[in-house]
């Protein structure tokens, strides 16, 4: 019985993509928050200024936005398994150069190289697969990233916890290659995404990846018309469609949910909370990093609820409602700073993650992958995720500037007005998108319809007034 079960484990096609999907996302998690543990030595060993360890800091997400920005177009060329090939070849690269005994240098160059890996697999592991699952389960195997995402934090935050004395940081933060390879490794097993080598025309292809994947008696049902198919590329869609109907307002509604995400704290407290907690309070060491660790908890615990509740509650209310509470967390975490009350800033700051991962976490992802038409889908992706890790660069360049400049309750107070504005922005433009089909989306969005009324309402029609 149990060599049929690895058996089926190695040869599920469904198995597979989930196991890339979730390597992919450890990958993400990880990468992004792994520093926040060891940022204290590294700080020691090179003796750095603020702004040095800020570039430290900041050169992974500049990586990611870079990776993000050329996703589209090179995933277009040369297809979704060489992209992520080539994602794990940059992270492996990057990972083994941290530990290899370069300095400060090596550092920075290989954190370059994995915020490259991590903006490619952000974009591309997740389109393969919604690309190649079975459209039954296409929702909750593209949810798992995400929640490995949360997983790959919470690695981080424990990594330094479990290991503190005992292993160096070049190889704590070098721990990133594990993923990168089991990545790799998974990718080698999986073909080619049937719906690009429809795009490209290779029939052959096509049928040897959909026969490999299980899909034969889908794709016979419901075939992709090959001039919608999307491959990235700008040229394809035409610019002309960026202005039909109501696109342009769906990439501004989409930019905008992706700056508010990443201007509402969530980067900083990410990338330096065991920082946060000591100003807290907190003692430096252990303290911090396990007031950091339950923060990480947290977030996979909220992510869970987040992916049973999407579909339940709707996209719009958890958006209000969550932008509300992240609000609210903030403000117990700047009553904390000025009343020296520790504990309830970790309180605060445990409510403001549980919120964010309920609504302006995962959902900005959600409403773009449903209001982008598909001959602009990846093309709108692409410009609202680039826009999404230009934001994550500026607070990651400027958190400790900030903090040094306004103090922490300051700092606070900047990220809770911005919560409030979401809560304001989200009552104004965000439309409800549950239960509704994509194709009736899409011709709403294209048919130029305003931004509140693309998705109708659940139980009957929209009579929001226009805006």
């Amino acid at each position: 019985m149990i060599r049929n079960y690895w058996k089926y484990a190695l040869y599920s096609p469904i198995l597979r993509i989930i196991y890339l999907v979730i390597s992919g996302g450890l990958t993400f998690g990880f990468g992004i928050a792994s520093i926040s543990g060891v940022l204290d030595l590294i700080k020691i060993d090179f003796n750095l200024s603020e702004m040095s360890e800020q570039a430290i800091v900041g050169v992974l997400v500049l990586g990611c936005f870079v990776g993000a920005s050329i996703a589209g177009p090179v995933s277009a060329r040369w297809g979704r398994r060489p992209t992520i090939l080539l994602a794990a070849g940059c992270g492996a690269l990057g990972y083994a150069l941290i530990p290899a005994g370069y300095g400060l240098g090596g550092l920075l160059v290989g954190r370059s190289f994995a915020g490259l890996c991590i903006g490619l697999l952000s974009m591309v592991v997740p389109m393969y697969a919604a690309e190649t699952t079975p459209a039954r389960h296409r929702g909750a195997v593209v949810s798992l990233f995400q929640l490995a995402i949360t997983l790959g934090i919470l690695a981080a935050y424990g990594a330094p916890l479990a290991f503190a004395g005992a292993l160096p940081w070049p190889i704590l933060l070098g721990l990133g290659i594990l993923p990168v390879c089991l990545c790799a490794l998974i990718t080698l097993l999986l073909p080619e995404s049937p719906r690009w080598l429809a795009a490209k025309g290779d029939r052959e292809g096509e049928r040897a990846a959909v026969q490999a994947l299980g899909l034969a008696g889908e794709w016979q049902a419901s075939p992709p018309s090959f001039d919608r198919v999307s491959t990235g590329n700008p040229a394809n869609a035409g610019h002309g469609m960026i202005r039909r109907g109501s696109v342009n307002a769906v990439l501004f509604l989409c930019s905008a949910l992706f700056v508010l995400q990443n201007l509402s704290g969530i980067d900083g407290i990410l990338y330096y909370a065991p920082r946060i907690f000591q100003e807290l309070g907190f003692p430096a060491g252990t303290a911090a990093l396990a007031a950091t660790f339950g923060l990480g908890l947290v977030n996979v615990l909220a992510t869970i609820a987040a992916i049973a509740l999407v579909d339940r509650l709707g996209r719009r209310p958890l958006l209000i409602l969550g932008s509300a509470a992240m609000a609210a967390g903030l403000a117990a975490v700047i009553l904390a700073a000025g009343f020296d009350l520790p504990w309830l800033g970790l309180a605060g700051l445990a409510i403001f993650i549980a919120a964010f991962a309920l609504s302006l976490g995962p959902l900005p992802y959600v409403l773009m992958s449903e209001l982008f038409p598909s001959e602009v889908r990846e093309s709108g992706i692409a410009m609202a995720s680039a826009t999404s890790w230009l934001f994550n660069a500026l607070i990651a360049f400027t958190f400790l500037s900030m903090v040094a400049a306004f103090g922490l309750s300051g700092t606070i107070g900047l990220f809770l007005a911005i919560c409030l504005l979401s809560v304001i922005f989200c009552l104004a433009f965000v439309p409800e998108t549950r239960g509704a089909r994509l194709e009736d989306i899409e011709t709403a969005v294209l048919a130029g319809r305003p931004l509140r009324q693309l998705g109708g309402q659940i139980g009957g029609p929209d009579t929001s007034p226009a805006r």
